[in-house]
């Protein structure tokens, strides 16, 4: 997972081995953590809130690919897969399928309930970052 000192350390890093392409998209990334920052009138930003911020980023990209295909531009295709590797560096691991149902089963035990709501909540406090939350969402409804 990533802290903010470590993605200053790692924009250092990329900076005095002149890698441009990861100068650029931790700097964007570094720059949208201090702009939550000020938003939210913090010093710190929760590790959470960075790996939400990260997971957006990487998105982007994503959404970046598909249009930059769409357009037929291989050139924008490359960059943004780089860039999307680059970034899901600094996620956590993802849960897998199986270990996302076993956790939805747990909770949805806990609370006696098979609603999604309730269920969401306790499983983005209990692993924020770490599942695909479409995926939750379906494991979810085949449940009930």
């Amino acid at each position: 997972m990533a802290s903010e000192a470590q993605l200053q350390e790692d924009l250092k890093s990329a900076m005095k081995a002149r890698a441009m392409e990861t100068v650029y998209v931790l700097r964007g990334l570094i720059t949208a953590i201090k702009n939550v920052k000020v938003e939210k009138q913090v010093a710190e930003l929760p590790e959470a809130d960075i790996v939400a911020l990260v997971r957006k980023e990487a998105n982007k990209r994503s959404e970046a690919i598909e249009f930059a295909r769409k357009g037929n531009r291989q050139d924008l295709v490359e960059q943004n897969e780089r860039e999307k590797v680059l970034l899901e560096q600094y996620l956590p691991q993802q849960m897998s399928a199986e270990a996302l149902m076993a956790a939805i089963k747990q909770i949805a035990a806990e609370i006696g309930s098979t609603q999604i709501g309730p269920i969401m909540a306790k499983l983005r406090e209990r692993h924020a970052g770490q599942f695909d939350g479409k995926l939750a969402s379906e494991l979810i409804r085949k449940m009930a």
